[in-house]
């Protein structure tokens, strides 16, 4: 199937063969994320309602005489009302910005139109705002699938993309694991025709073919991490050099906690050892990793050879590069940022000076990874937030080795993933789980409201506001459409009740200046409400922050709600977490977020997210900040993960297919 996908891009005429590469990666690519882009629910549009027989309130599909066609207004606000009736009554249908349908021939007094959409009543007739609408002959019965908006693309133009690819699938189209899977599930190509074009909404059905998508999600994955670590075992340079290591240990504000001090003996293990250290740290939110980073890459830069550590975003990267700073600049020891914002004459200096040796130390984001970056003796590469990087993404730091000698790899995660789990997610590395807080923080206090009880909830934000304080304010959408509460519209609603708090908006779709703008001002104070998606989830770090109000909570992980609530209480201060549940949270839900006000461990909260969350339903379950995963849910398919990781099948993984899955890839907000 994947084959098929790169011949239909190989067929365009006059295309050389490096672009018709580069076309082809990228094609597969986007084809992979519309795939991928799984229904949030489905519409039962076999029938045809008569208009007398509407309920308010309720979408239905209806087909009437155009009786009339009227514009008002002017430009590009123009709307146009069109009158419809059938053998039982009449409706009005009325479209916004929408001038250019007095001209079309389609629309005139006399013809037919199909039409579906919400029904109201206003002033006792029947009104229809925006349906769709097309020809009769058009219009084709059946369950259709409804999408969220994706990239800034609406629902309906995104399952018209998504038709169309699937269109391009002929009926011999295969995977390569359709054959070891064939005893329990469809095909590949049937599991995306039943989720994306179902003949009817079968729950069992839909169960099947969402399984079979994970299934192979997770295999290609887990087949990556055999082959990653069969390549780790080999040698690497011994560091051993101690002192200047114990004069950043003396130099810190407080001593090491019991688990920083486990985590550090384990990576100067694997330093010492003259083999590739291939580990990954899990510390909780707040454990204090950024210190045994710092170590670590110290004892690299000590003994001569340069450290690189990679961070999934600009603000990460940025915010890194200042600690690492006031660490390591008091001992002789400079960071140097390598980010995508570099200037070009800036960029070039760094690129010498890591080639040269000069630099030894340095902190970036993906433009660390590009072929223009070499290193003159790279000995230790670190991944913060590895999960947000694809497999080969978080390889590609430690693959730029000088000579015999590998480089030592130090992935680092916030995300609590139980340990049965994450031995089998992250087989090709050795694991530290790094738990408890450093000294001088106080557990988050951490309460679950209704979504009516809003009153209480600004008069607290008042006494925060008053004593200085700053408030995370977290959404679940960047645009406002039917999917929920988004940014723009937190940021008005805001802005009315404090109008003294510069209240800004910050999502993952704005240009990197302008998040860095937004998230200057929140750290400066010149803002003190910030109003976000859950782009602040890792990495961002402003003391003064000390409220997080989390909407439609239910709709997250316990996971990612704990990084979250990481963000405040960074201080001695008493920081507070406010998780506002949904209008229609259910009784299992409501128990899982319970759980939040009980529990400070990020470990114990995923064992619980593992036992409380049940199966859910078939479509549009995945929760926000599963490990990278586009479809796999952790805490829904934590035995499919197993299943697969103790059975997993040979097979050839080709190009293809890991363009079309990227597994791992780094999200986008």
């Amino acid at each position: 199937m994947y084959d098929l996908f790169a011949q239909s891009i190989a067929s365009v005429p006059g295309i050389g063969p490096s672009l018709q590469k580069r076309l082809m990666a990228r094609d597969i690519r986007c084809m992979g994320d519309l795939l991928l882009h799984l229904p949030k629910d489905y519409i039962d549009d076999r029938h045809i309602h008569p208009i007398a027989q509407l309920v308010e309130g309720e979408s239905a599909r209806i087909v009437g005489r155009i009786v009339s066609r009227q514009a008002r207004g002017y430009g590009r606000s123009r709307q146009v009302s069109l009158n419809i009736a059938d053998d039982s009554g009449q409706i009005s249908l009325h479209f916004f910005h929408s001038g250019y349908m007095m001209s079309d021939a389609r629309l005139s007094e006399g013809r037919e139109i199909s039409v579906r959409g919400v029904a109201e009543r206003w002033k006792g007739f029947w009104q229809m705002s925006h349906p769709d609408w097309c020809l009769p002959e058009q219009f084709q019965p059946g369950f259709h699938a409804q999408y969220g908006s994706v990239a800034g693309l609406g629902g309906k133009r995104v399952s018209g993309f998504i038709q169309h690819v699937l269109s391009l699938l002929p009926v011999t189209a295969s995977s390569p694991l359709d054959a070891p899977l064939a005893s329990s599930l469809p095909s590949l190509r049937n599991a995306l025709i039943s989720v994306h074009m179902p003949n009817s909404v079968d729950q069992s059905m839909l169960e099947k073919a969402l399984k079979r998508l994970k299934a192979e999600e997770v295999i290609i994955y887990l087949h990556l991490m055999r082959h990653k670590k069969k390549e780790a075992d080999c040698p690497a340079h011994a560091l051993h050099q101690e002192h200047v290591s114990q004069q950043l240990l003396d130099a810190l504000p407080y001593p090491l906690t019991a688990a920083q001090q486990a985590a550090w003996h384990d990576i100067q293990s694997d330093l010492h050892s003259g083999r590739r250290m291939h580990r990954l740290l899990q510390g909780d939110v707040g454990a204090g990793k950024t210190w045994v980073a710092a170590l670590s890459m110290l004892k690299a830069a000590a003994c001569g050879y340069q450290a690189a550590l990679l961070a999934p975003t600009e603000v990460l990267a940025n915010q890194h590069a200042e600690t690492l700073q006031a660490l390591l600049a008091p001992l002789g020891f400079g960071i140097v940022l390598l980010t995508g914002s570099c200037k070009a004459k800036r960029r070039r200096d760094i690129l010498a000076g890591l080639a040269s040796g000069e630099i030894l130390l340095v902190v970036g984001t993906h433009a660390l990874l590009n072929d223009d970056v070499v290193f003159d003796r790279l000995a230790l590469a670190l991944v913060d937030e590895q999960h947000r990087f694809g497999v080969r993404q978080r390889w590609g730091l430690a693959d730029k080795q000088q000579g015999n000698h590998a480089v030592h790899l130090l992935g680092m995660t916030a995300t609590p993933i139980p340990r049965s789990l994450a031995l089998s997610l992250y087989g090709d590395m050795d694991l530290t789980i790094m738990r408890g807080m450093p000294l001088g923080r106080k557990p988050v206090e951490t309460r679950v409201i209704a979504a009516n009880k809003m009153q209480p909830l600004a008069e607290g934000m008042r006494r925060i506001l008053d004593a200085d304080g700053r408030i995370y304010w977290i959404v679940p959408r960047i645009d406002e459409d039917e999917d929920g509460v988004s940014v723009d519209q937190r940021v008005a609603l805001l802005h009315n009740y404090f109008p003294d708090a510069n209240v800004t908006g910050l999502h993952g779709r704005m240009k990197a200046t302008e998040k860095n703008a937004a998230l200057d001002a929140f750290s400066s104070g010149a803002s003190s409400i910030l109003v976000s998606t859950t782009v602040v989830e890792v990495g961002v770090n402003v003391v003064e922050a000390r409220l997080i109000i989390i909407e439609q909570a239910e709709g997250y992980g316990l996971a990612q709600l704990h990084q979250l609530r990481g963000r405040v209480g960074r201080s001695d201060a008493q920081g507070y977490c406010m998780l506002v549940a949904g209008e229609k949270v259910s009784a299992n839900s409501s128990e899982r977020l319970k759980q939040m006000v009980h529990s400070h461990d990020g470990l114990e909260l995923a064992e619980a997210d593992l036992a409380l969350r049940g199966s859910g339903d078939a479509i549009g379950t995945r929760q926000h900040g599963d490990a990278g995963f586009r479809i796999l849910n952790m805490a829904e398919d934590a035995a499919l993960v197993r299943q697969c990781f103790e059975r997993l099948p040979d097979f050839t993984l080709n190009d293809a297919m890991q363009q079309f899955w990227r597994p791992c890839a780094e999200s986008t907000d």
